[in-house]
């Protein structure tokens, strides 16, 4: 007969709390009054394409305040390419689902809104255009905002292509899809000598390091027409960079016996955030102030030249509304 190790009821008792699962709690906290509810967005997503339903998300965070989603209050927002799912007070399932309907309302009609970028090299054309211009709110400093008529518009955009200090970023314009954002960006990266550091492998001792910095300008906005279609609410975004110039340096090498030179960039950097509300049948001009224009000149020559074109223009954006028709 074979007997086996006695083993102390202690380590029993040891090895049952180790291996016991874990609770497992079927239901989520409800302190608040939260209850779950599922939204179908399929025809917005089917109509813009597969991974959209994150502009629905990120729509409801700007709507509501993200820390509205990371309080005491136990939440849930999540969406797949069918459907945006909320855990949430029945106040905020109210405001959730209204924007969820705007998203999927009219999402076969082609809502489109033209968006175009120019750079004015003077802010003369104001004055000219200041009877059209009906000004409407903007938060940012410097930055200014207008509607006028389509009609206006088109003469506003003839009248700014006529001058010989306008440049158009692109040429042509950017559509945006009710709810998905237009991006119109453009950039290059800009090599400069950043530093010396010793190197010891090799003759005679030290190495440049070199440095990259980038410049261009980024602009996006994301328009959704109200759940009647008379109004457009729009999330403007503005990202500017541009090397100003290198700045030189001269610095002593790790041998102690040369000197050299290294540049330390001057960067101008712009940023600008803005939520807009205007007339769906008006047209949109954002005035963005002078700020810098890192888009390279239309003499093909100019454009090799790194810093040299560095200058400050009168950036504005023109966003014109093209509701199409529900079938």
């Amino acid at each position: 007969m074979q007997f086996l190790p006695r083993i102390p009821v202690g380590l029993v008792a040891l090895a049952a709390l180790i291996w016991l699962p874990a609770p497992v709690s079927g239901q989520l906290p409800a302190d608040a009054g939260q209850v779950w509810k599922t939204y179908d967005i399929g025809a917005f997503v089917r109509q813009s394409g597969p991974g959209t339903q994150k502009h629905v998300v990120d729509w409801v965070l700007q709507e509501t305040g993200y820390a509205s989603w990371h309080g005491d209050v136990v939440a849930s927002l999540s969406a797949d390419e069918a459907s945006l799912r909320c855990y949430h007070t029945p106040t905020m399932q109210k405001r959730v689902a209204e924007i969820a309907a705007r998203f999927n309302q009219d999402a076969a009609a082609m809502h489109r809104f033209s968006v175009r970028v120019l750079g004015i090299g003077s802010p003369s054309w104001r004055t000219d255009a200041r009877g059209m211009l009906r000004p409407i709110p903007a938060a940012t400093p410097g930055v200014q905002a207008w509607i006028m008529s389509r009609e206006e518009g088109a003469m506003l955009l003839a009248n700014l292509r006529r001058r010989s200090d306008c440049q158009e970023l692109p040429t042509g314009a950017v559509l945006a899809g009710n709810g998905v954002p237009a991006v119109v960006s453009g950039g290059r990266k800009l090599p400069y000598v950043q530093d010396v550091v010793p190197r010891t492998d090799a003759w005679p001792g030290w190495q440049m390091l070199g440095g990259a910095c980038d410049e261009g300008m980024a602009i996006d906005l994301q328009p959704l027409l109200s759940l009647d279609g008379t109004a457009v609410d729009a999330v403007f975004r503005c990202r500017i960079d541009q090397i100003e110039r290198m700045a030189p340096l001269v610095v002593s090498l790790p041998t102690g016996q040369q000197r050299v030179q290294v540049e330390v960039p001057q960067v101008s950097a712009v940023r600008i955030g803005e939520r807009f509300r205007w007339p769906a049948n008006q047209t949109l001009i954002v005035g963005l102030g002078l700020v810098p224009w890192p888009v390279p000149g239309q003499n093909p020559a100019a454009a090799s030249a790194l810093v040299a074109s560095a200058r400050r223009t009168d950036v504005i954006v023109v966003v014109e509304p093209r509701l199409g028709t529900p079938p």
